[in-house]
């Protein structure tokens, strides 16, 4: 039995001090990315030569394009996506650059805001430390992937304090805006959120339905395909190894480095059954644990995390803006008590910084470029790993975890 005295709570002033700290924390990473983006925004990064204004140029280059998209010329985004590309198009590159930030740091804090709102405070910061290092080589400011991160999230959290239909159909959108939040659709069911279900359900019904009268089905092709990309991308887990034994002859097609090896046809098909095995597999495992009485961070954010995670190590391509995707369902694991993954996602988020920063190194086949790129893998599949692991282990009784909780208090 633990000490009597380690069940007392802590004094109240001492509480009071703990969230006043985290508070101080929250706003202290939030003032560090305003910082940054000001001073990103006056960087000059709108040179041809600058890898951080490099999807910028594709961005200009999509909304210039005359036509209709995906039908007159190739988008790799989707409707959503492509609709805040438009948006954010200027009049030339540093316009288009400054609304691209400021629309993503906006995004950003939305999330803290999400996590903070329908998690807690200790969540909204466990995001904001997660996310630090991408913050220290800004690309994440000058890509689109918030858009679907935010979504996603705000559809879950709407969904978990009560908004059903309103959550059904932000994570609807969300599939629009990139695919890979579909994953996250069975915690509906698991939850027994019947009314965000069917709202769900009818949302990207709707959608794909719009989608296809409006361009056939050559739109979500050449998403899903990436324009028609052949070869493995150099980042991804396949790809770094054949782009290790060959550095020369990698290439750029359809907007991302590839290497020299292209995918053979049963490549797609096999990677699709493995990712999406592993995904049924983590949600039967969350529902498993649900049932019996855990909370439900195991399956907004342990189940999530793992599924997110499957689609990145079984993906032909793994760009750096990708592991944005982590960081909200990783947020809710660590704030609910994994230690283990909070140092993996820090370690993953501090090298993904490292290898965008030195991409061109890289290119070249330098090892001390390329070999970050290995680790990080590495430590993507031992977050999967550990993340199966976790949601495969009995579930205590209530009583005992209660006990254990209050033993650590």
């Amino acid at each position: 039995m633990p000490d009597r005295s380690t069940l007392v709570p802590p004094p109240r002033s001492e509480a009071a001090t703990r969230e006043r700290w985290v508070t101080i924390a929250i706003v202290a990473l939030i003032a560090l990315r305003i910082v940054v983006a000001v001073v990103l925004a006056n960087a000059g990064i709108e040179s041809d030569d600058n890898i951080l204004g490099g999807d910028a140029r594709r961005y200009d280059e999509i909304s210039n394009s005359q036509g209709t998209p995906y039908r007159d010329f190739d988008v790799e985004y989707p409707p959503v996506t492509l609709a805040l590309i438009k948006a954010t198009h200027g009049h030339n590159r540093h316009t288009t650059l400054n609304a691209l930030i400021a629309s993503q740091l906006a995004l950003d804090l939305a999330c803290v805001g999400v996590l903070w709102w329908a998690w807690n405070k200790r969540t909204a910061l466990a995001y904001l430390v997660l996310s630090t290092p991408l913050v220290l080589f800004p690309f994440l400011y000058v890509r689109i992937d918030l858009l679907s991160v935010f979504l996603a999230l705000l559809g879950l959290g709407l969904v978990r304090r009560g908004f059903e239909r309103s959550g059904g159909v932000a994570l609807a959108v969300s599939v629009f805006a990139k695919v890979w939040p579909v994953v996250l659709a069975p915690v509906l069911l698991i939850e027994r959120k019947v009314k965000a279900t069917v709202t769900w359900v009818i949302g990207v019904i709707v959608g794909a339905v719009a989608w296809v009268a409006w361009v056939g089905t050559t739109g979500p092709n050449q998403v899903l395909n990436f324009r028609g990309a052949k070869g493995w991308q150099i980042e991804s887990l396949p790809g770094i190894w054949f782009h290790v034994t060959d550095a020369q002859r990698s290439h750029v097609e359809s907007g991302a480095w590839r290497t020299f090896a292209t995918m053979p046809g049963w490549s797609r098909p096999l990677l699709t059954l493995l990712s999406m095995g592993t995904v049924l597999l983590a949600w039967g495992l969350a529902y498993r644990r649900r049932r019996a009485g855990d909370n439900d961070s195991v399956v907004y954010g342990a189940a999530p995390l793992v599924c997110v995670l499957a689609l990145l190590v079984f993906a032909p391509i793994l760009s750096p803006q990708y592991i944005l995707w982590l960081l909200p369902w990783a947020a809710i694991v660590v704030a609910a008590g994994d230690r283990v993954q909070a140092w993996l996602t820090l370690a993953v988020s501090a090298l993904t910084a490292f290898i965008f920063a030195t991409i061109h190194a890289q290119v070249d086949g330098r090892w001390y470029a390329v070999g970050p790129v290995v680790v990080r893998n590495g430590l993507l599949v031992v977050m999967l790993v550990v993340g199966l692991v976790r949601l495969a282990r009995p579930v205590q009784p209530q009583a005992a975890r209660n006990e254990v909780s209050e033993s650590r208090g």
